[in-house]
């Protein structure tokens, strides 16, 4: 498996301690979502069962010829588990963490490491946090865990401990926009501006897979149009019921993780000023100069709140959750 551009200083870092046989029996690979974490674990998981690697321990990557690295091509590799919530979950249950459990407790069938992936690792409930500490307590020679995760703060500081943590920074600017359009042609065929890659790339926090995928699903123009709809509530020329139902889609966690960067960009233009960026939406800077700080820090907390309802697993109703959200921004046009 390829290795992403900015990963080689984590990657020979990872493969220095494979080579003098000093590896952890956990890592903990963090970072923010969409800059190729899990695409990271695949790659050492590889290296770490690739037969020629075993025998031949100076090799810098998998070879991807031998029979173990087939097997696991083919995703059918039997000392290799990847854990990863149920369909229609968001949540990690104890009895996948069992089942690993059994996994790590039965010999290698190769003959080699046993392997697996945790992802992402701040979906563990509690009980299953608790099942898998003691798997980490109690690690069965020759296994590897890595467990990948976008916000390492939610778990368990116990589960911390016991893990090497890798922390994956978001690589520049150059390097992501270089990527970017280079995947997207790629993939896609398209041919992007380097102003819209530039676009994409701030909506998704300068994450180049995230912003990949986000051309795939036309972001920008539902970002925009987002934003024109936003507007139109602010001007009292439409209803919030109406701007909810439309939101409420498969894209509806995106879109409530969209305004909550809008926030965050009035935030900032209100503190450093217009000039921070030449793109700043007419609407965001009219709202820096009008609203409270307490207005937009008490948006924002509801906004989290509700995010972290929308990932949960109690199904809330997101109709709701924006209706209520949306009255709130209304309320910003409000007088201080």
């Amino acid at each position: 498996m390829s290795l992403l551009p900015w990963q080689q200083e984590s990657w020979q870092h990872v493969i220095k301690q494979a080579k003098s046989n000093s590896l952890p029996h956990a890592f903990l690979f963090s970072g923010l979502e969409g800059i190729g974490k899990l695409d990271f674990a695949k790659a050492l998981s590889t290296y770490l069962l690739c037969e020629n690697v075993n025998k031949h321990s100076e090799s810098d990557e998998a070879c991807g010829e031998c029979k173990q690295c087939k097997l696991f091509a083919a995703e059918t590799h039997p000392d290799f588990k990847q854990i990863v919530p149920e369909e229609g979950s968001s949540v990690l249950k104890i009895d996948t963490i069992r089942e690993l459990m059994q996994f790590f407790q039965k010999s290698s069938m190769q003959g080699g490491r046993k392997v697996s992936i945790l992802a992402p690792a701040e979906a563990l409930n509690h009980n299953a946090a608790n099942a898998l500490l003691k798997t980490l307590e109690e690690p069965t020679p020759g296994s590897v865990i890595i467990l990948v995760s976008h916000c390492p703060g939610q778990l368990l500081p116990t589960i911390r401990s016991r893990c090497q943590v890798v922390d994956f920074k978001v690589p520049s600017y150059d390097i992501a926009h270089k990527w970017l359009s280079t995947e997207i042609e790629k993939t896609s065929g398209k041919q992007y501006s380097s102003e819209s890659l530039s676009s994409l790339l701030s909506l998704a926090s300068n994450a180049p897979l995230k912003a990949a995928m986000y051309s795939d699903i036309n972001a920008l123009e539902e970002n925009l149009s987002m934003l024109d709809e936003m507007g139109s509530l602010l001007k009292n020329e439409t209803l919030a019921s109406d701007i909810a139902s439309r939101w409420v889609d498969e894209l509806a966690v995106l879109r409530l993780a969209w305004t909550i960067q809008w926030i965050e960009k009035i935030l900032k233009i209100k503190s450093l000023g217009d000039s921070i960026e030449s793109n700043n939406n007419k609407m965001m800077v009219y709202l820096a100069t009008r609203c409270s700080d307490f207005q937009l820090f008490d948006l924002y907390k509801a906004s989290l709140q509700q995010y972290r309802l929308f990932l949960g697993m109690n199904n809330p109703n997101k109709q709701l959750g924006f209706e209520c959200l949306l009255h709130q921004w209304a309320g910003l046009m409000q007088k201080k």
